[in-house]
């Protein structure tokens, strides 16, 4: 399985020990469920953003007609 090396300063890599100690599980299970939650997050948003532009794209006359009433 590939990995990814990833540097911590002193007190982010503390950070992280206290919260894999609050969670019950291991910082490298961690460090992988943030990073894979954060990157499926962003990718979602991006879909919304872009079928939100299309829509409002196609909806703009509909919209102008509705705003003047």
């Amino acid at each position: 399985m590939p990995a990814l090396n990833i540097r911590f300063s002193e007190d982010e890599l503390e950070g992280l020990r206290r919260q894999a100690r609050v969670q019950g599980t291991s910082m490298t299970t961690l460090a992988h469920d943030l990073v894979v939650g954060r990157t499926e997050r962003a990718q979602h948003n991006a879909l919304v953003l872009g079928a939100s532009a299309r829509v409002m794209g196609m909806s703009e006359e509909l919209l102008k007609r509705l705003a003047d009433r």
